[in-house]
């Protein structure tokens, strides 16, 4: 459709992937799979700034929220997944969708193992850096030589992440 017909007031037929007003669950199933390697995509960028400068406790709370959303996004799709199997097994559904929706689920099972990759890597960093706490921060009881201490410590431990890097 152009913008002609959108100015000449044409009637705009369904949209692709809508039955009834409602989304075809194998639409739906492939927009919730993009949605989670979006958000995988994001999850694991800033699983890579764990360790780093840039690595604060708020980092870490965008990190927590981003595994919530994505573990939402994932149950939610697994759902429409089923959803769209059963459908395959009941009715009489053509084998190219059949197809369809066996390639949708084994993309589905591939994104979910790049999460969990993510995930292990992401614990494994969270538990060996602490974040970056700027000295402006710190509360003012801390002696120079706590601060000190804790800040050599965490530029000892970046050291050791670029160094596992390489």
């Amino acid at each position: 459709m152009s913008f002609q017909d959108l100015e000449s007031g044409r009637s705009v037929g369904p949209r692709r992937g809508f039955v009834n007003g409602k989304q075809d669950t194998t639409q739906a199933v492939a927009s919730g799979i993009f949605q989670i390697n979006t958000a995988v995509s994001t999850f694991q960028r800033l699983v890579n700034t764990l360790g780093t400068p840039k690595d604060t406790p708020e980092l870490r709370e965008k990190l927590h929220k981003t595994r919530l959303h994505i573990g939402q996004l994932v149950k939610d799709t697994s759902t429409k997944l089923k959803q769209a199997s059963e459908t395959d097994h009941r009715v009489e559904v053509s084998a190219s969708k059949k197809i369809t929706d066996a390639k949708l689920a084994k993309d589905f099972q591939a994104v979910l193992k790049e999460f969990q990759k993510a995930q292990r890597l992401a614990a494994e960093r969270e538990t060996a850096y602490t974040p970056f706490v700027p000295q402006a921060v710190l509360p003012s009881s801390y002696t120079d030589g706590e601060v000190d201490v804790s800040s050599d410590k965490g530029q000892e431990q970046r050291a050791l992440l670029v160094e596992s890097r390489r």
